[in-house]
């Protein structure tokens, strides 16, 4: 059984062993009643044992009859019909939860709490189900009763965006983010640069279109470091010929994301082409020394554009810098070797491969146990995991 339905089994378990244990309180102080109870309490009992012992044995249809005995015994367990249905859920079995949540929606002397909790996990059902319209009705018949249930916000926004309907996302979102607290940059970013791919128009493919352009800014603003926003302003700039505001929308994600600069390297340098002042692209990126520590991938690009150049020297040195500060980095370590031998600086090249390949054994496992698998570079003649004796074996 997988981890997360375990989980689950665990929470219906714990919450019946309460109501049993809650039967037997009642059980004590209700002396009129005690024969007709008692007898009731052992059935729920017996129900809610054997139900425990298969799920145990890992045997959950077993588990599941018992479990639902239990609930026909005592059926005003509302809680044991919630988690019930979000069992069957959980285990693909969505007909039988949205009967579990249907039933409960219909009783009619139902607590508000808890029909607003059935119509959630009804609405869950009829998502997982992928009952689209069903389940975005659900969420908002929950959020009529309650207009800050965060999990009905949350499940309505996420449905909205798999539908592609942005702007009605970006309303979801707004709501949910008033309602906790945590604003959601990096989403709210991505959902206006879709708004904006949604009103390019052609003939010109939408590149340049001024109401594009306002939702990819508007991204921008709300997450300075989104890299595809940045790519597409600069691009519409480029297409009408804004190029200095192009490159400077490029530009600025060497300090605002630098780990990403390296994805607008191109664009850049066609930016800087574009206003005749290639050797500016150049200048440019020596003096980018904060983008270029923070990414290995800009390092292997820029060095790979100094060779073209035929600046070795540089090309080197960029290599070099970028090993010191990417120590395990086998991505920078390569085309190093790869340049010296070209230069045929074969001592040089062949250090530098000893030095990594020590590095990497350094931190290769040497024994590995032959009965759970457990790897370290020491042995182990107890395994701590297993904790079989003499069952570690050489790897290397």
């Amino acid at each position: 059984m997988d981890f997360p339905h375990l989980a689950g089994w665990a929470a219906l378990a714990v919450t019946l062993g309460a109501i049993v244990f809650g039967a037997g309180r009642r059980l004590g102080r209700e002396e009129e009643a005690q024969g007709r109870r008692r007898g009731e309490l052992g059935e729920e009992s017996a129900f809610y044992l054997r139900g425990l012992n298969f799920l145990l044995a890992d045997e959950p249809d077993k588990a599941i009859e018992e479990f639902i005995k239990f609930v026909r015994v005592n059926s005003e367990t509302v809680e044991i019909h919630l988690s019930l249905g979000k069992l069957f859920r959980a285990r693909g079995e969505v007909g039988r939860a949205i009967r579990i949540h249907q039933t409960l929606i219909a009783r009619p002397n139902l607590s508000q709490d808890h029909r607003t909790a059935a119509l959630h996990a009804l609405a869950e059902d009829f998502r997982q189900g992928g009952f689209v319209d069903r389940a975005m009705d659900a969420y908002r018949q929950v959020l009529n009763v309650d207009s800050n249930h965060r999990a009905a916000l949350a499940g309505l926004q996420a449905m909205h965006e798999s539908e592609g309907r942005w702007d009605m996302a970006l309303e979801m979102l707004k709501r949910l983010e008033a309602v906790t607290g945590v604003p959601d940059p990096r989403r709210e970013a991505h959902i206006h640069v879709r708004m904006g791919l949604e009103d390019q128009r052609p003939p010109s493919n939408g590149v340049g279109d001024a109401g594009a352009m306002v939702h990819f800014r508007e991204a921008i603003r709300v997450f300075p470091g989104c890299v595809e926003a940045r790519r597409l302003l600069g691009e519409s700039l480029l297409a009408l010929g804004r190029t200095r505001e192009a490159i400077e929308t490029f530009e600025a994600l060497k300090s605002t994301r630098p780990s990403h600069f390296f994805m607008l390297m191109d664009a850049l340098r066609r930016a800087y082409e574009r206003a005749g002042d290639e050797e500016g692209f150049f200048r440019g990126m020596s003096g980018s020394l904060a983008a270029l520590a923070s990414s290995p991938r800009l390092v292997i690009q820029w060095a790979a554009l100094l060779e073209q150049r035929g600046q070795w020297e540089d090309a080197v040195a960029v290599l070099r810098s970028g090993m010191a500060n990417h120590p395990r980095s086998l991505a920078i370590v390569s085309p190093l070797i790869l340049l010296l031998a070209r230069r045929e600086r074969w001592q040089e090249a062949l250090e530098i491969a000893r030095r990594r390949m020590d590095d990497l054994l350094s931190v290769q496992p040497v024994f590995q146990c032959s009965r759970c698998g457990f790897k370290s570079q020491d042995i182990y003649w107890k395994c701590p995991q297993c904790h079989q004796w003499d069952t570690m074996e050489p790897l290397l």
